[in-house]
């Protein structure tokens, strides 16, 4: 918020399910010994929202349970989703957040990312990127043999 203040840009996003967190900025950012300021976005960002970057048009995917209002964005041209925290190569996301919730990862991930595509290629928050038909074959959490296990 601070920046686009700054720069006098628009703030689009997060899903208004993560409110909480911009609410307590403020205090994070003093427990931190930094400047943090709350803010209100222009706009808030939901399931089949569309966002622009430069001349790229993603697509907005609300995928829960990491934190509840957490989003991903998906440039299905390149076959290219931007994933944050709610999947890893080999893993997914924490779900000990405030607010977080295991099971609506895992649905999230299976219901909302699978569908995209074996052949996307993700970029989580950290760490390598990977596909998810690999995923799918592989992570010991959500593969498809793991799942059905249950």
């Amino acid at each position: 918020g601070m920046l686009a203040e700054e720069l006098g840009l628009p703030i689009e996003g997060p899903h208004k399910d993560d409110l909480f967190w911009i609410d307590q900025l403020d205090s994070d950012g003093a427990r931190y010994g930094m400047e943090a300021k709350s803010f209100v976005p222009d706009r808030w960002l939901v399931d089949g929202d569309q966002v622009t970057v430069g001349d790229l048009v993603l697509d907005v995917i609300h995928c829960p349970g990491h934190t509840p209002g957490h989003v991903i964005f998906y440039h299905q041209p390149s076959k290219l989703a931007v994933v944050g925290d709610v999947i890893f190569q080999g893993s997914i996301g924490r779900t000990d957040f405030p607010r977080g919730n295991h099971q609506d990862l895992i649905d999230a991930i299976t219901q909302k990312l699978w569908p995209l595509g074996d052949d996307v290629t993700f970029i989580p928050g950290h760490g390598p990127t990977s596909q998810f038909g690999y995923e799918r074959k592989t992570n010991a959490f959500v593969a498809d043999d793991v799942l059905a296990a249950r």
